[in-house]
């Protein structure tokens, strides 16, 4: 077998490439890596295309001779790919560069050496990719980009849509968030931008088209109205489900303000002792039942005798919990007693939630019924963090979004890179 048939299999090159020769550079310095600089071409008889669109256009000329991509390692070597680069005459962009099957356009790097370099920058973060491959940080932030927009070019995330959950993101200090919608099915993000505001939702829906979003049988979200207002205008026919946990929450807090107000009133009145011991609970009464200890258990019962008001509000928030495990008609039921039970409380906190439970109850009981939560968005959201903490923060949001998109859309490239066609 030839020198340069080897070469091209360990190089990963396919077969639209011909390997003309090849030559290994020595250091001149100890510090210095040898060089493994090979020459390459496209295969004879290949139709000439735009290297920004791809279009089959006539050749042009020959351009401005020989450039160089840095490849993927050999070893210890660093290897570079050195080839003609003639312009075709695109009837969209006029005279540019010819596409090469080996980099993509306006690139000194080979396809191969950017997927690594991004797959790099996901799993870790671009300051670690840059030193890895001695390379700027600027330029794997460039690969990022091109990678992440070939990869949008050629799927289109928002076809076939019918379930989505709409959920915030901070991405910076001082309430900067990014609004991400993911798949209910296959629990990708499939759509991002700056902002948390009604009009980035419509963006959202722009994007969608009328059509789809007609088609569009769910939406999941907590209880902003930023979100319900849209969805309801421009996607009418969906299904809009509250997330469990945040109604959960509106009662976690309910009985921490009950606490609060329980707390504050003891001390005033000269029990100390019994305030101290008060406070001491604000994490027992937040926990649900069934994750509690025998001796923990026996402090709620306890609180028969000493605070039967802060009972109280542990019983409406624990039996609203239950409530979401139930059939769809029991859970009906439950919630009527559970509203009026709260209504007649006579604590206020619960009293202004049996309010907003009765404002949001259709979306409640959809939630019961179809058990569609915002539950793969805050797991993307877990997901989005650690981008986020290993980056140390996001000054561009747009940098952000791109790096959401190569690893929670699954267009991130898969490595070791497939031969270039």
């Amino acid at each position: 077998m030839r020198a340069t048939t080897v070469l091209k299999k360990l190089l990963g090159l396919g077969p639209a490439v011909v390997v003309r020769s090849w030559e290994l550079v020595e250091s001149r310095a100890e510090v210095e890596r040898p060089r493994l600089v090979v020459s390459v071409r496209t295969k004879a008889g290949r139709r000439g295309r735009c290297g920004r669109c791809g279009e089959i256009s006539p050749w042009f000329d020959r351009g401005d001779g020989q450039r160089s991509w840095r490849h993927v390692d050999v070893g210890y070597a660093t290897c570079e790919l050195v080839a003609d680069a003639p312009r075709v005459r695109c009837r969209t962009h006029g005279p540019t560069v010819a596409e090469v099957p080996w980099a993509r356009h306006d690139s000194a790097f080979s396809r191969a050496f950017e997927d690594l370099v991004v797959h790099d920058a996901v799993v870790a973060n671009k300051q670690a990719a840059a030193e890895r491959y001695a390379i700027s940080w600027r330029a794997v932030n460039n690969a990022c980009v091109r990678v992440a927009t070939e990869a949008l070019g050629r799927v289109d995330l928002l076809e076939g849509l019918v379930a989505v959950a709409i959920d915030e993101v901070k991405y910076k200090k001082g309430q900067r968030y990014l609004t991400v919608v993911c798949d209910q099915f296959t629990g990708r993000v499939v759509w991002a931008a700056k902002g948390r505001t009604k009009a980035v939702v419509g963006e959202f829906f722009d994007a969608l088209g009328s059509e789809r979003a007609a088609a569009l049988a769910f939406v999941s979200c907590d209880g902003a109205e930023w979100i319900r207002t849209v969805v309801a205008e421009r996607a009418p026919r969906a299904i809009v489900c509250l997330d469990t946990f945040h109604v959960i929450s509106w009662a976690t807090d309910a009985l921490d303000e009950v606490r609060r107000g329980e707390w504050n009133a003891l001390r005033r009145s000269g029990g100390a002792k019994a305030a101290k011991a008060l406070k001491g609970l604000r994490f027992l009464l937040l926990r649900n039942w069934e994750n509690l200890t025998g001796a923990q258990r026996s402090v709620i019962r306890e609180l028969d005798r000493v605070n039967r008001r802060l009972l109280r509000a542990w019983q409406l928030k624990e039996e609203l919990r239950e409530i979401f495990g139930l059939p769809l008609l029991a859970a009906r039921r439950a919630l009527d007693d559970w509203l009026a039970y709260a209504s007649r409380s006579r604590l206020a906190p619960f009293v202004k939630l049996a309010r907003t439970i009765r404002a949001y109850r259709s979306s409640i009981e959809a939630t019961i019924e179809w058990r569609l939560t915002n539950g793969i968005a805050e797991s993307n959201n877990a997901a989005i963090g650690r981008l986020r903490t290993n980056a140390r923060g996001f000054h561009d949001p747009e940098a952000f979004i791109t790096m959401i998109m190569l690893d929670r859309a699954g267009i991130a490239p898969r490595i070791p890179s497939a031969p270039a066609a």
